[in-house]
């Protein structure tokens, strides 16, 4: 059964609480891959939903630059389609409006983003397995998850706060996600679908929930620091980033 996706269109406003928090990731993940995109001289880019606009925002801007010349997007919500529409009229980017276990084409791309993507899909073998046949010979797909053993989750656990690193908070049901990975599992499913991971980062090492953080007021320059700190330890970061081929 196919799930309405515009039910979720909510927990991507600014009013969602942990909309900021978000906004972090993001926006280090959408470094770590424009630093590729730049490095390795990617002209094509799909990616697998818009979300934020973090990502797309930032990959349009290197389509009028012309560092990219195409860029393609699947997106499942058509109210997401028609917000994102407001904002972008060029027409420059080719939309689909498709869920992503549906979508077909016969064109090749250099690189295939799917940035927080794998925690919302009932099946993330079966995304992989078909996104990877949309790449180009040598082509990257970038990857990003929650991760489960962050280290803020592994001490609420030793804490006796939370249960179980991959329980799923009200909040994450809100966003749609169906699940947590850690760095092995990760690892595990990329190894299934026959590829192998070219790069691994973390984003962010955070000891403490993303709401402590804010009331503590810790600021920019303690969140930038740990971002970076955070990108050597993958395996207890809040988010892990790999490239894969």
């Amino acid at each position: 059964m196919k799930e309405n996706l515009d039910e979720f269109k909510n927990a991507y406003n600014n009013n969602f609480k942990f909309y900021d928090e978000n906004q972090w990731y993001l926006k280090q993940y959408v470094t770590y891959l424009t630093e590729t995109i730049n490095f390795k001289s990617i002209k094509t880019v799909l990616s697998l939903g818009i979300g934020h606009q973090v990502v797309s925002d930032k990959i349009i801007s290197l389509l009028n630059k012309e560092i990219l010349y195409e860029y393609s997007i699947v997106e499942g919500s058509k109210d997401i389609i028609d917000n994102f529409l407001v904002k972008n009229k060029t027409k420059k980017i080719e939309l689909h409006h498709s869920y992503f276990e549906y979508f077909e084409t016969e064109k090749k791309y250099d690189a295939i983003e799917m940035g927080f993507v794998l925690e919302h899909v009932n099946d993330p073998k079966l995304i992989i397995n078909k996104f990877k046949k949309f790449l180009k010979k040598d082509g990257i797909l970038f990857i990003s998850v929650p991760n489960a053993k962050s280290l803020h989750r592994l001490i609420g656990n030793k804490a006796g706060l939370l249960e179980n690193v991959f329980q799923l908070s009200k909040y994450d049901l809100e966003l749609g996600h169906k699940r947590y990975f850690d760095l092995k599992i990760l690892k595990d499913l990329v190894k299934s679908c026959d590829l192998k991971i070219i790069s691994q980062k973390g984003l962010m090492l955070k000891p403490i929930t993303g709401d402590q953080i804010n009331k503590l007021q810790w600021g920019n320059k303690i969140i930038n620091a740990l971002m970076e700190i955070g990108e050597d330890y993958p395996e207890i970061s809040n988010c892990i980033y790999i490239e894969v081929s």
